[in-house]
């Protein structure tokens, strides 16, 4: 069996409402295309309850490398990425 790929990948999420449609848009997405989140660390601005911004770590474990590159350069991740304004916040290294 081959190595498994995996994203390590960071993004600053300024607000409540971006960080929802994160969750609501790229967690699917992500099952959907083979992708498991296998670790995810999250660093507020505050303590408050609701998101107020900060970091969002995840590490998403995929079959191969290939399977791994092959979801970033997705057309739908791309235009996931440009439309949600977090392009120049997200910080993303593929390993496998």
């Amino acid at each position: 069996m081959g190595t498994k790929g995996y994203w390590l990948k960071q993004a600053k999420i300024e607000s409540t409402a971006q960080f929802i449609e994160y969750v609501k848009t790229v967690v699917p997405w992500l099952r959907s295309v083979g992708g498991t989140i296998i670790a995810k660390d999250v660093n507020q601005n505050s303590d408050l309850n609701e998101w107020d911004g900060g970091q969002l770590g995840v590490i998403v474990e995929f079959e191969s490398k290939a399977a791994a590159l092959q979801a970033f350069n997705s057309s739908e991740f791309q235009e996931y990425i440009k439309f949600s304004g977090i392009e120049n916040q997200l910080s993303l290294s593929i390993i496998g």
